[in-house]
């Protein structure tokens, strides 16, 4: 797996080398990387891009990334999927693009310094992104379906902080890690999932996760013969589950990503060593309760 650890002081910037990271050959294995599909070249103009993953080598896994204008003092990174491509089609217009006016998207504030964490394999991508002491974040790619693959052959995730039109200082519940989705009376979200009919589903509603906002917080979620032998330090990842719930079925884990149980010493940052594996601590956007924390896989 690819990682990336770099800052920029603007959207434009990070988009740029997000991009170069995803297709250097240097950062995969042989004929692993990402491919760019639009445009040509990345160049300093580079403001949207369509990139294909070739997943377990047989997969064309096609994603784009576009940054939009929100007022003058935000930009947003927009996030949609495709079901291929097409050089003759605009940005918005690529087969089987997510429909929505507006789209999952990872909200900026215009022109500041950010930090940002990339983790990358063939299939998918993550992005954690912080500003000042909150952090955004985006999946892009496939899931691990609960399926065989000629039931789930192109299980397409997209998910951002937020949708479109979303102030990036905007508290409601709404503004939210894809992991925690919401929908808004219009059937925005932050969360679109490719069903295996081809229809995009939103998050929030029939489209949910598990485990998120577990209660009561303070519970120890691991394994032990009594409670004496369980203490605060003790901490376990759960694999996030997407499920839907018309029909009810559950349909796959979020590649890479944990919810993290025994919270209460653990730091934004900080990496866990589980079973050899590193894994960095993040929270939901603004939210320090202890159940709004998780890991992604790192390295």
């Amino acid at each position: 797996m690819a990682v990336l650890n770099a800052t920029a002081t603007t959207v434009k910037q990070m988009l740029q080398d997000i991009t170069t990271f995803l297709t250097n050959a240097k950062n995969f294995s042989s004929g692993n990387q990402w491919q760019l599909m639009q445009p040509a070249v990345i160049d300093v103009s580079t403001t949207e891009v369509i990139l294909k993953g070739v997943g377990d080598g047989k997969d064309e896994i096609y994603i784009g990334l576009k940054i939009k204008a929100q007022g003058t003092d935000q930009e947003n990174i927009l996030l949609n999927g495709f079901c291929g491509y097409d050089a003759n089609l605009e940005w918005f217009e690529q087969p089987g693009a997510i429909y929505k006016d507006c789209l999952p998207c990872v909200p900026l504030a215009k022109d500041v310094f950010m930090t940002y964490w990339l983790t990358a394999n063939t299939s998918r991508i993550t992005l954690h992104v912080e500003m000042s002491n909150q952090y955004e974040t985006a999946y892009l790619g496939f899931i691990t379906p609960v399926a065989i693959e000629r039931q789930y052959p192109y299980p397409l995730t997209i998910g951002g902080s937020a949708y479109d039109g979303m102030a990036w200082n905007d508290k409601g519940d709404a503004h939210s890690a894809y992991f925690a989705p919401h929908i808004s009376k219009e059937g925005f979200s932050a969360l679109c999932i490719r069903r295996p009919d081809g229809v995009w589903r939103y998050g929030g509603s029939t489209l949910l996760t598990w485990p998120i906002n577990t209660a009561p917080v303070d519970t120890l979620t691991v394994y032990k013969k009594s409670k004496q032998e369980a203490t605060m330090e003790d901490h376990m990842l759960y694999p996030v589950m997407l499920y839907e719930t018309d029909p009810v079925g559950m349909l796959g884990v979020l590649d890479g990503l944990y919810w993290i149980g025994g919270r209460a010493d653990l730091s934004v940052k900080d990496n866990v060593i589980y079973k050899d594996k590193t894994y960095k601590i993040f929270n939901n956007i603004f939210r320090r309760e202890d159940d709004q924390y998780h890991v992604i896989e790192w390295a």
